[in-house]
């Protein structure tokens, strides 16, 4: 196998990956294109990086021409989402979408070995068998996996020689090692020898497997038997103690999708062959032949959470997963009262097609078709426009946090139709999208767009300016809580009947609201905090200060002193 490798043409692809690497690094980290524009910054890392990755998996001697007619359409087409998934950033200042990118990254590498295994089959042609499938599947998971452990490996000497250089205060390994140009290509490099190695070494992974494979033997009566034993105990315990875990739909996905792992790991063959005693076999069978029921089981627990609560991202994931194996489920059901014992002829057809449906579903995902954040945003505004949840009621932190662009845009809409009917949904709308710029941590404000950005009651001339600008300097502005996150206000009142003026800051934002005393003590301005009971959960007390709603109230309980001792009741205590 060794001979049959391409080995100059590999190390020549590591070279030359290495290369664009670190200009796409070079250009992330002085901002300029194309990391300016996430969309071709996106678009290049995933061909540059999945390219390199799935040709140094799968190329040999004589596979050359007919891999790249393959591969390279898929990683183009891979690439192209990836472009899709940038445009997913924008508009920059206002997005922060690391949630998509993330998920990105994860599904395109199901889709790529995914893809290799059938490119790898069609490559040989062969009649495509599952077995075979499998096989592939294993060997590129565990091929990826060792030349990964060689890398960190690889990676963690150099830094242990650079360690133990610095210690003869000789620092030009350390500084060669933070040096991109350097760091970048010995990865590839690294990789791409490990690949060599390791591909020259087939019967390591097929050890490997056949390990796996044994435990997973053992394993899978023992997760049939947990199955069954559930299935039989849930008539008398009913469903409602399975959805008060709040993750009832996930467990029952979760022991759904490990029965089907197991099941394929073990049965593989289209034969009459029995890996098990016929007992073991018969309950295997019956545990396979019930699985339908966990998808109804999960369909069910969907459909009331979906009608409770709308869609969300991680509910679109879910109905995808329990679309995805009811197909396998079913399938094999099907197979099973066709064909009885000889169930494995169907399983090769079901796994065959549906290991295409997996495929597909991971690429449309990260598609306009499958866009999960606008799936989620629509189904969330249109559930506060059917008036099954009310504007205050509405959770709009979920639209920042999770829903990236989408989420955005429908903000930005409903900000523009709410304008002047709820000021106070209006403010936490603009809070949650502030500049995500996180070049440098240091303070961007001045005083006075400080000044300018609070409200003051009765009004300014009521402060000292050396009280405004006390205040202003604590509170260290930066990019990670820029000024316009928060709602600021100034209050003077008379709290103790001195007749004298007391000055209370409040600062307010989408999460908290937080008031400060201010008196001067020494000539010197300090605080002291104040606690804040909000049991309406008020989000902009400017139009309340706007409308005059200010006084003060006293305490129904006067503290108690004994000696020095204070003790206070709290607000909350009834009548």
């Amino acid at each position: 196998m060794d001979n049959q490798l391409p080995k100059p043409l590999m190390v020549l692809l590591a070279v030359l990956q290495g290369i664009a690497l670190t200009l796409l690094y070079r250009s992330l980290e002085g901002a300029t294109w194309p990391a300016s524009d996430p969309i071709w910054f996106t678009s290049l890392a995933t061909f540059v990086v999945s390219f390199p990755l799935l040709t140094l998996l799968a190329i040999e001697q004589g596979n050359i021409k007919k891999l790249l007619i393959y591969l390279l359409p898929f990683c183009l087409l891979l690439s192209l989402l990836g472009g899709y998934i940038g445009s997913e950033q924008y508009p920059l200042a206002w997005v922060d979408n690391d949630l998509l990118t993330a998920t990105f990254v994860i599904t395109s590498l199901v889709a790529s070995f995914k893809a290799l295994m059938y490119i790898q089959q069609f490559i040989d042609k062969e009649a495509i068998h599952y077995a075979q499938l499998f096989k592939l599947s294993w060997r590129n998971f565990l091929l990826f996996i060792e030349c990964w452990l060689f890398v960190l490996i690889f990676w963690g000497i150099l830094k242990l020689g650079a360690a133990l250089f610095d210690a003869l205060d000789i620092e030009f390994f350390t500084a060669l090692l933070r040096k991109e140009w350097f760091w970048i290509p010995t990865i590839t490099l690294a990789f791409a020898f490990a690949s060599i190695v390791f591909r020259g070494l087939l019967n390591v992974e097929q050890s490997i497997a056949t390990l796996l494979q044994v435990l997973i033997k053992f394993l899978l009566p023992v997760l049939t038997i947990v199955s069954l034993g559930f299935l039989a105990t849930l008539p008398f315990a009913g469903l409602e103690k399975l959805w008060q875990t709040g993750s009832g739909t996930s467990l029952v996905l979760w022991l759904q999708l490990l029965t089907l792992f197991f099941v394929n790991t073990v049965y593989q063959q289209a034969s009459l062959q029995r890996p098990y005693s016929i007992v073991l076999h018969r309950l295997i069978i019956i545990g396979i032949g019930l699985l339908p029921i966990y998808s109804l089981i999960a369909a069910y627990g969907l459909w009331l959470r979906i009608d409770q609560y709308g869609l969300s991202v991680a509910r679109c994931w879910a109905i995808l997963m329990c679309f995805l194996l009811a197909c396998f489920s079913f399938g094999y059901l099907v197979g099973i009262i066709k064909k009885r014992d000889a169930w494995l002829e169907v399983q090769n057809r079901v796994n065959i097609g549906m290991g295409l449906i997996v495929l597909v579903s991971m690429l449309l995902v990260n598609s306009p078709i499958l866009n999960f954040q606008r799936i989620a945003s629509d189904s969330q505004i249109a559930r506060l426009n059917d008036g099954k949840v009310t504007l205050k009621e509405f959770d709009y932190n979920y639209f920042a946090s999770n829903l990236g662009r989408q989420g955005y845009l429908v903000m930005q809409d409903l900000k523009a139709q709410i304008q002047n009917s709820h000021p106070e949904q209006v403010a936490i709308i603009e809070r949650m999208y502030v500049n995500p710029n996180f070049e440098t941590i240091e303070e961007l404000e001045t005083l006075s767009e400080f000044i300018a950005h609070s409200f003051f009651w009765p009004q300014q001339e009521a402060f000292p300016d050396d009280l405004i600008e006390s205040i202003f300097n604590k509170m260290h502005f930066s990019n990670w809580a820029p000024l316009s996150s928060h709602s600021f206000y100034f209050i003077a009142i008379d709290l103790n009947n001195d007749d004298q003026l007391e000055y209370v800051f409040i600062d307010e934002t989408n999460h908290f609201t937080e008031a400060k005393l201010w008196f001067q003590n020494d000539g010197a301005w300090q605080q002291k905090y104040m606690n804040t009971d909000n049991p309406a959960q008020i989000k902009l007390l400017k139009t309340l200060l706007e409308a005059g709603k200010v006084q003060t109230e006293k305490p129904r309980f006067n503290h108690l002193k004994v000696g020095d001792v204070v003790f206070t009741v709290a607000n909350d205590v009834p009548n």
